[in-house]
């Protein structure tokens, strides 16, 4: 997601500015929070082990919501505290969007810049949390969210109606949720016994969690996502995502893979690369994804798939596998390819900036790969990329509509890319 919303660039002050309060211990601090105006901001005690959006009841924040979100942050959460009727004031005032509006991007937005902020090596999706009409906005929230954007949702004492200023937007029906819901979702009511900040504390705590280090013996410590094909062949398409991470193009794209009988693998370059990683370690972790899965699947035929960020790491990470891994490799799909590749999110990248000073060039690293399994897919509309250089050179160069999304056609494009390694397995078997 090179070209995020426009709304993330009011953030980014914001959050740098804020970094120097992170190193603090866990205190209440209020800071600028985009659309959601002034929020409270409560850091972690010790290790950090999730994010979570608070949103208050239709009273507005108070004292209460305050002892949930320590409480929280005592688990180990950094808790944005939101209050909900000052919200829905500014969403009704946001005149960017006409008909409906977004919410579920704002949490989205301040889990990227605060998380960075504090230079974690773990990115945490957040988890939305609220008590009243706080607990609606969190499930209408959920509810437009894109897999793998939000953890989930905790509800508790949930209004009958959502204040009618949010006009939350539908739900985008091209994407298809794997589990019904983009997350988990805990709702109950408040028991007499309880107070609000245990109910909430005793719902969210299962959810949160440190980060694994990694282990060399298995992937379980890969953002993976296993979409393994119903009526299975012998291909196994590893993708790599996009910096925004697993959602709109790179899923919607490998589900029509899947539907072909492609088995997938995604790898979430959000979370993948939130800390920095080297090229070798990148193609260490690709080796390790393709052997433990060719063993569990019964694949033999390996296809390697980058969209954006994604792709621009792709070539160092192959031309680094292991012989044995690197020949299992028949095709290597890149699209949304451009000069530059770096090895960790950055928040400039999310707002459409060229790649940092510590990027790599990717075009000698590109003329290392044998060019008659190699696809480069690119919209022609878009600037920076190099796939029209990479004519007459013996790959495979695909001009689509559109710019950087290709004209949203995400099956045509799966199908693009299916066609060609299909023809290229039987080039090599000829």
């Amino acid at each position: 997601m090179k070209f995020l919303c426009k709304k993330a660039a009011a953030l980014v002050a914001a959050a740098v500015c804020g970094a120097s309060m992170m190193s603090a211990a866990h205190a209440a601090e209020s800071i600028p929070g985009g659309r959601y105006g002034q929020v409270t901001l409560t850091k972690p005690t010790g290790d950090m082990t999730g994010f979570v959006v608070l949103f208050s009841e239709k009273s507005g924040w108070t004292p209460a919501d305050q002892a949930a979100a320590d409480a929280l942050a005592a688990k180990g959460a950094m808790v944005i505290g939101v209050d909900t009727p000052r919200y829905a004031a500014r969403v009704a005032a946001d005149k960017t969007e006409k008909s409906c509006h977004n919410l579920v991007g704002d949490a989205e937005n301040m889990s990227h810049q605060l998380e960075r902020t504090v230079q974690s090596n773990h990115y945490f999706s957040p988890i939305l949390v609220g008590t009243g009409q706080g607990a609606t906005l969190a499930e209408s929230s959920l509810k437009q969210a894109p897999d793998n954007t939000v953890a989930g949702a905790v509800s508790l004492s949930a209004d009958a109606q959502l204040d009618a200023r949010f006009k939350p937007c539908p739900p985008d029906p091209t994407i298809i949720h794997v589990k019904g819901l983009p997350g988990f979702l805990e709702r109950t009511a408040l028991q007499p016994s309880q107070t609000k900040a245990a109910a909430l504390v005793a719902m969210t705590v299962p959810h949160l969690k440190k980060a694994e280090p990694a282990t060399d013996s298995d992937v379980s410590d890969l953002p993976l996502i296993e979409l393994r094909a119903a009526q299975p062949t012998d291909l196994l398409a590893i993708v790599i995502s996009g910096d925004g991470g697993w959602r709109d193009l790179d899923k919607t794209m490998a589900l029509a893979l899947q539907r072909d009988g492609v088995s997938v693998i995604g790898i979430d370059s959000l979370r993948y690369f939130w800390s920095e990683k080297t090229p070798q370690q990148t193609a260490n972790d690709i080796a390790r994804v393709i052997r433990a899965y060719n063993a569990r699947w019964h694949t033999s035929h390996v296809a390697l798939v980058g969209y954006s960020f994604g792709a621009d790491v792709m070539p160092f990470a192959y031309n680094r596998l292991p012989d044995a891994v690197r020949a299992q490799v028949s095709y290597i799909s890149l699209m949304g390819f451009s000069p530059a590749a770096d090895f960790q999110i950055r928040v400039t990248g999310w707002l459409g900036m060229r790649a940092s000073e510590k990027a790599l060039k990717v075009r000698p690293e590109f003329n290392k790969l044998p060019p008659p399994m190699v696809q480069c897919i690119y919209g022609e509309k878009e600037e920076d990329t190099l796939c029209p250089q990479l004519t007459k050179t013996g790959i495979e160069v695909v001009k689509l509509p559109g710019d950087h999304h290709f004209g949203g056609d995400y099956d045509a494009l799966a199908r693009r890319i299916l066609a060609g390694w299909r023809k290229q397995i039987a080039a090599r078997q000829g």
